[in-house]
């Protein structure tokens, strides 16, 4: 059974508001395997429900790689998404990963 592992998570992009009740910040995950080198990255974005009201506005948001939440606190966010991959154990890397992605946007999607 692969179980995958939240190796590093990088900020990428920040846009904070008048506010810090109001934020868009882009992060990056790099995921692995437990046991074995290497990783994919994989691509979060954390929201604050007033930016979200914004953002829908104009637009639709699909929701697959959003973690909503009022206040960034980027520990708590690291702890959201090693609880989310206990939800990814797979028989191999490829299965791995695509259970991941249900989550998530993948850096190899097109």
């Amino acid at each position: 059974m692969i179980k995958p592992k939240l190796v590093t998570l990088h900020i990428s992009y920040e846009d904070w508001g008048d506010n810090p009740d109001d934020f868009l910040i882009d992060l990056e995950a790099f995921i692995g395997p437990e046991d074995e080198p290497g990783t994919e990255v994989f691509y979060f974005s954390a929201i604050s429900p007033k930016r979200l009201v914004r953002v829908i506005e104009d637009d639709i948001e699909l929701g697959r790689g959003l973690l909503i939440s009022s206040d960034f606190n980027l520990p708590k966010i690291e702890t959201k998404i090693r609880q989310l991959l206990t939800n990814c154990h797979r028989d191999n890397w490829d299965e791995t990963i695509k259970a991941i992605w249900r989550y998530a946007r993948w850096e190899s999607e097109s």
